[in-house]
């Protein structure tokens, strides 16, 4: 008997896939245009860029890929902020580029916070990309749930 529980076991783990592989099911895409439009202090740039996350849920470990380009001068912090709705200005909750290499892509991962984690769910944080001439922020996009 404890063979045939063993093997059925085996059997569903192949047809289920991994605990890893559902976890992934799931993970939760965010996504944002970042362009000089949402900053809340106006920016005459001609720069644009895309940032992409993903919220492992069991774990809270975001993972990100943030592309820019055409900014007005080299970029000084790429960062998350948060809790804010577009307009306002909020804090920094996670740097985009803790190794302080600011170049297009950025990737990383970082594991969230509780309260990080309602911000972000609740579509309170925006990435913002800052530079020598826009010290407040050039780029600007609300992170938004996406469909997968």
């Amino acid at each position: 008997m404890r063979n045939s529980l063993l093997a059925l076991a085996l059997v569903a783990n192949a047809f289920l896939g991994t605990p890893s592989a559902s976890a992934a099911d799931d993970d939760i895409i965010f996504r944002a245009v970042i362009s000089d439009e949402d900053q809340s202090i106006p920016t005459e740039s001609m720069g644009k860029g895309m940032a992409e996350v993903r919220l492992e849920r069991a774990t809270l470990k975001l993972s990100w890929k943030v592309t820019f380009q055409d900014l007005t001068s080299p970029p000084t912090i790429a960062g998350l902020y948060g809790p804010e709705n577009v307009g306002g200005n909020a804090g920094q909750v996670v740097d985009l580029a803790p190794n302080g290499v600011i170049k297009s892509p950025l990737e990383g991962s970082a594991i969230l916070s509780d309260g990080v984690f309602q911000y972000l769910i609740t579509g309170r944080v925006y990435v913002n990309i800052h530079t020598t001439k826009y010290k407040d922020g050039e780029l600007r996009g609300q992170l938004r749930r996406a469909r997968k």
